[in-house]
């Protein structure tokens, strides 16, 4: 049989029999499934989605190739090779196309594969599909997402059958409450993953009675399958359930992480109630895969006894995090544990909690799939963290996290929820352990956290830093993702960090690609540490922001400036104006920068700003916030001011924007209302200041909030303009306002970079820190030149281990001891991990040309040089 041949010739590439599987099964749809020859899988126990390589099929005509060129898209295997005749064709799979690599007969066919051997190696394969590799022959990110998203429909499909069948039995017996169908929900749930786990186990029989399969799998997996759930509502229900679904349905392809994927894309999507309660009491999202993968991966568990590597999520949600720490530490324990003890030992290094009940079920069957055959034992509870004691659990060596968002006001005072977490974390986690955790954005800033920022920064290395951009979650906040190290800094350590800015283009190569807009590395905790409110900020441009504030005026020193007026959103402004009644713009919509806009100014209203203190009072019942501030009247009636306007997306680079009232409108609190004091610098110099990208750069570094903080603009650096400078720029303040009674977009945009130029050189900027601000700008906007580097495939390199010896943060070289080469300075790369760069680390890399790619930790660093030398010999031993 021609498809044996290619199996034993893809022997040569590393594939051995056991990473085979022969007819395996794929379900293309509810109703259709097909199987191939044999399949080449990444591992040798766990042979799904998330780890299929080459799909290997004999066929007799193209319409037979065809349809199995379609069907590999659902099993997400990246090659397929198809043998017609004696001819063998190699074809690419993409979600949206195929690709044609090679046709050759099939006495040659081998030499394509020798010629291409690196790019269809098991790991570089599953890197490819995962998005962290691109090769150079062929493209395989976004298949797996493919795959998973038709499987997830047919679970969906059949979860519904199941749900409405065990509802409608379930109301012809009693009347339902809410926790009757949370049961249900529950044993319909279990009842699928009974089915998948048959097709995993049994892939070849046909699905038995549902009630020996029950029996069956409870035996074997009691903790998960318990009588008394599954038959709560005795057999009647559990027919009713298992009639309604398609049982010839194969669920052999499913991959372990699918079932927090359907709880949180489908599952809570079918009880739109039940979600909406849970975002808004738990404010739980789903951590994406690629996220809490690339999370772990940052976290250095190799320098951990391996005995003490304790993880813990005290909000686990459906898994996420846990089934990536889980990946690691099985990765790493793989050295030294036979297949039965590594399980053994990866449930007791694994605990979770989380307070959605049904979450944490599917936690732990997602941990029961992964972990098949044996699948007991999972440490996944039901309940709150916040309300367990520290004695209950093990002490974590590494806690993960993505906890709950939402910010709680109380007593006069906000706290985020968030931080009620962080506080158990920083405190309960081991001395020199690690923290990989995913907060709010406004954690950075917030008075709400200051307490837990003064104890981050004293008491832990910060590691790496990352930036993300609201439409990561479905909560549309933007976040960030701390990974530090519980251990007091004795020297300047530099902080990497990654930056993914917002916009659609970003997001998709990110999750395509793993790619970054930004990473860079900089020395800046002991300034963080200095901030009055330990308020934790930085930019890709961080040195010309911190360049232009030195020995500079503000826009505080040189302005009359004021929060403006406060009046309800609903009270009913007049349309006409009345005798001593005052022209009042009640909120920002269409803003225009630089001079009002006609929809602005139609939807001025009017009221008696000097109304009696009764019509005060009147109004203070339903509005407690109600601010005239009539002392400041004066600034509000100028007939020549400054409106900032104060709301601003986060994660957006242009946050502060900026108009001249020459009308005398009296503002609402939308805007911070400025007026210059300074003879030479006038409102419309300041105005085209505030609306210039470095500007906009370093307000955007100030303040992540939605709503920016008079603070922030007050602390605005002014340059020392010259004559001639004020002079140009008060003339295209004039060419704007012509523009925009003409309409002329181009000519506002063309305008604005003169202004830009002319602020340039008010602030002494160079030209290379000019083209810096200007690509930095670029990648927000995505006007500039994206395009992905390519991947450094090395023909020549030398693998090697050493230990960093010293981090020069001036010149950003590190020296490394290696133990092939000796003591070399390296100097510091982008693409380094932040864990290197602290002083004794020890490593793996590959050494080429002064240069480190693909670095890791080493593997028993956590062992001196005695106990390795013991564990060598013992090996030798046996």
């Amino acid at each position: 049989m021609k498809s044996v041949y290619m199996k034993n010739m893809l022997g040569s590439l590393g594939y051995s029999n056991e990473h085979f599987s022969e007819n395996y099964s794929v379900q293309i749809n509810g109703t259709s499934a097909i199987k191939f020859d044999y399949v080449a899988f990444s591992d040798r126990y766990l042979k799904d989605v998330s780890t299929s390589c080459i799909a290997i099929q004999e066929v007799t005509d193209d319409s037979e190739e065809t349809k199995y060129l379609e069907g590999a898209k659902y099993l997400a295997t990246p090659i397929v090779i198809i043998s017609k005749n004696i001819h063998v064709r190699v074809w690419n799979i993409a979600p949206q196309k195929t690709t044609l690599l090679s046709d050759s007969e099939e006495n040659i066919i081998h030499l394509y594969f020798e010629k291409n051997r690196f790019e269809f190696m098991s790991d570089n394969l599953i890197d490819a599909k995962m998005g962290y590799r691109q090769m150079n022959i062929f493209e395989a990110s976004g298949l797996i997402d493919f795959s998973r998203a038709a499987t997830c429909k047919i679970l969906s499909e059949e979860f519904e059958k199941g749900l409405l069948a065990a509802k409608k039995y379930l109301k012809s017996k009693k009347n339902i409450n809410g926790q009757d169908l949370n049961n249900i929900t529950s044993i319909t749930m279990h009842v699928i993953s009974a089915l998948i786990i048959n097709s995993k186990i049994r892939p070849d029989e046909k699905v038995p009675d549902i009630f020996d399969l029950l029996t069956s799998l409870s035996q074997t997996y009691i903790e998960y399958f318990s009588n008394k759930l599954m038959f709560k509502y005795g057999k009647d229900l559990l027919s009713e359930i298992y009639k309604n679904l398609n049982c010839s349905i194969n669920y052999q392809s499913v991959d372990h992480e699918l079932l927090g994927y359907f709880y949180e894309s489908t599952l809570l999507q079918l009880s739109e109630k039940k979600a909406e309660n849970i975002r808004r009491e738990f404010g739980i999202y789903y951590t994406p895969r690629i996220l809490s993968q690339e999370i772990v991966s940052c976290i250095p568990f190799e320098s951990i006894p391996i005995d003490e590597r304790y993880v813990l999520d005290g909000t686990c949600g459906s898994g996420s995090l846990l089934l990536s720490a889980c990946k690691r530490l099985e990765d790493l324990a793989s050295y030294e544990k036979t297949e039965f003890d590594r399980h053994d030992y990866l449930t007791r290094m694994i605990e979770g909690y989380d307070i959605d009940k049904f979450a944490s079920e599917v936690a732990r069957l997602s941990l029961l799939l992964y972990s098949l055959p044996y699948g007991n034992k999972w440490d996944i509870h039901a309940g709150d963290l916040l309300r367990i004691s520290k004695s209950k659990i093990k002490e974590p060596f590494v806690i993960l996290g993505n906890p709950p968002y939402e910010e709680v006001r109380g007593n006069s005072q906000k706290t985020q929820k968030a931080t009620a977490f962080l506080d158990k974390y920083l405190e309960w986690l081991h001395d020199e352990g690690f923290i990989g955790i995913i907060l709010p954005e406004s954690f950075l800033q917030n008075d709400s956290s200051i307490l837990q920022r003064k104890k981050l920064l004293n008491e832990f290395d910060i590691m790496e830093l990352w930036m993300l951009p609201g439409q990561i979650f479905e909560n549309n906040c933007s976040t960030i993702v701390l990974i530090a190290q519980k251990k007091k800094t004795q020297c300047e350590c530099l902080t990497k960090i990654k930056v993914l800015v917002r916009n659609k283009e970003s997001i998709r190569d990110y999750f395509k690609h793993r790619r970054w807009d930004f990473e860079f590395f900089i020395n800046i905790q002991n300034s963080w540490k200095n901030e009055p409110r330990y308020r934790i900020s930085v930019s890709p441009i961080e040195d010309i922001l911190q360049k232009i504030v030195k020995g500079k005026r503000t826009i505080g020193d040189i302005t009359q400036n004021v929060m403006g007026i406060m009046m309800p959103s609903n009270y009913n402004f007049s349309q006409m104006k009345f005798d001593g009644w005052i022209p009042y713009i009640a909120n920002a919509n269409n803003f225009r920068k630089y001079v009002i806009s006609p929809e602005m100014r139609d939807n001025v209203g009017f009221f008696d700003y000097h109304m009696s203190k009764e019509e005060e009072k009147e109004i203070k019942k339903d509005y407690k916030g109600l601010r005239l501030r009539r002392d400041y009247e004066s600034i509000y009636a100028a007939s020549n001011k400054i409106l900032v306007k104060m709301s601003s997306t986060p994660g957006e680079i242009n946050c502060i924007n900026a108009l001249v009232d020459e009308d005398g409108y009296y503002p609402s609190h939308s805007f911070f209302v400025v007026i210059s004091e300074d003879k030479k610098v006038s409102n419309y110099v300041l105005c085209a200041l505030i609306n210039s990208k470095i500007i906009n750069a370093y307000v955007r570094r100030e303040c992540v909030k939605r709503t920016l903080t008079t603070s922030v603009v007050r602390s605005i650096p002014v340059p020392e303009f010259s004559d001639v400078q004020i002079s140009k720029i008060e003339q295209c303040y004039l060419s704007i306002k012509e523009a925009y009674a003409l309409d002329d977009k181009e000519k506002v945009e063309e305008v604005q970079e003169k202004i830009d130029d002319i602020i340039f050189e008010a602030f002494e900027l160079g030209k290379d820190e000019r083209e810096k601000i200007t690509k930095f700008f670029e990648v927000y906007t995505r006007d500039g030149d994206n395009s992905p580097s390519a991947n450094v495939e090395l023909e020549e390199y030398h693998n090697i281990s050493g230990q960093v010896e010293k981090i020069d943060t001036e010149r950003m070289y590190c020296t490394v001891y290696l133990a092939e080469f000796g003591e070399q300075e390296i100097k510091i790369e982008k693409s380094m991990p932040g864990w290197f760069l602290r002083q004794g680390a020890e490593f793996s890399a590959k050494y080429h040309e002064g240069k480190l790619f693909e670095i890791k930790p080493l593997v028993y660093s956590y062992l001196d040089d005695d106990e390795i030398i013991a564990l060598l010999s013992s090996k030798i031993s046996e």
